[in-house]
């Protein structure tokens, strides 16, 4: 896509013990003098332990902002298991406090993978002003799920660890200690510490533990339900406790076979939505793995140009692009 003259700048929208939280933001030139109609706020992927501002970026999402004169804007958040799902939420809410302050209220909230989980709880969350319209593009929604309670689960196909006993140990070392915001997706994931981590942490059930900071909280919810969570905690499991309801218009998209996060994930999000009154839209697509959007769409291509109408994949973005275009027209 020929895009227009665009201006990009970072700003520091909070600072923790020394630690500058950071977001990017990429407007179209004549936002300058006119001022953003809506700003569009992604957040990051990486399983909630790794990634950062500049991971993976969804390019035919920035595109489809930018055509249409939003503003589009990527925060750090704190990851874990140094910090908890506390942190990262309230990073994530004080990064669309501080866009609503500094650049519009007018705010749709997006987030792919574990950034699809922040977007739902950040929105469940934000009433003033409240969201537009919201997005998830392979979203973790729900760390109450039997996916994330039940230890065994190898996460992309990758087969068991034989002993996670020395990655628990670096996970438990590493929790409340050097605090970080960013870790660039490794250029060798295998060879990677925080990648075994991830895999570790999906195989043993570890995901409600690290996001509470309670050890053994996968069990308890297994055991005895959502209600074993403590109150203050169960913010962090919006789906489970219905803090959905009154979530303005929202859209989920999701390959069917995705094998890092399973598409039950937002199958079972769209019903719990549904009940709850919130319009939304489901967009499943066959035969499709994690990340296929970013994979099958290069970043220059125009999904919104005419042809490839045979495309599952581009079709798929052109109803999310076309759900949110509604939702921000009617607000």
């Amino acid at each position: 896509m020929a895009q227009p003259g665009i201006v990009r700048t970072t700003h520091i929208y909070k600072n923790f013990g020394g630690l500058e939280l950071s977001l990017d933001v990429i407007s179209p030139s004549n936002n300058a003098s006119a001022g953003p109609t809506t700003a569009l706020i992604h957040y990051h992927g990486g399983f909630l332990i790794l990634g950062d501002k500049q991971t993976f970026p969804p390019q035919w999402l920035i595109n489809a902002a930018l055509r249409r004169n939003w503003t589009y804007i990527t925060p750090s958040y704190r990851l874990l298991p140094e910090s908890t799902g506390s942190d990262a939420l309230n990073d994530a809410l004080d990064a669309a406090n501080w866009v609503a302050a500094n650049i519009t209220p007018r705010i749709v909230i997006a987030g792919s993978s574990a950034g699809g989980y922040l977007a739902v709880a950040t929105a469940s969350q934000l009433t003033t002003p409240k969201p537009l319209a919201v997005l998830s593009v392979y979203g973790m929604l729900d760390l109450a799920h039997p996916r994330y309670l039940t230890p065994g689960t190898s996460v992309m196909n990758q087969p068991p660890i034989p002993d996670t006993a020395p990655l628990l140990a670096q996970i438990a070392a590493a929790r409340g200690i050097g605090v970080k915001d960013a870790y660039p997706f490794p250029a060798a994931p295998a060879q990677d510490p925080r990648m075994h981590w991830i895999a570790a942490a999906h195989q043993e059930a570890l995901f409600p533990d690290l996001l509470t900071g309670v050890p053994g909280m996968a069990r308890k919810i297994a055991d005895a339900g959502v209600q074993a969570v403590e109150p203050a905690h169960r913010r962090l499991f919006p789906l489970a406790f219905g803090a959905v309801k009154g979530l303005p218009p929202t859209v989920l998209l999701h390959g069917l076979d995705d094998s890092a996060v399973g598409a039950e994930q937002s199958i079972a999000a769209a019903a719990v939505l549904e009940e709850a009154g919130v319009e939304v839209l489901l967009k499943t697509v066959p035969g499709r793995e994690h990340g296929f959007d970013l994979r099958e769409v290069a970043p220059e291509v125009d999904v919104e140009a005419a042809g490839d109408e045979g495309s599952p994949v581009v079709q798929s973005l052109r109803d999310v692009i076309q759900f949110l275009d509604a939702a921000v027209a009617r607000s």
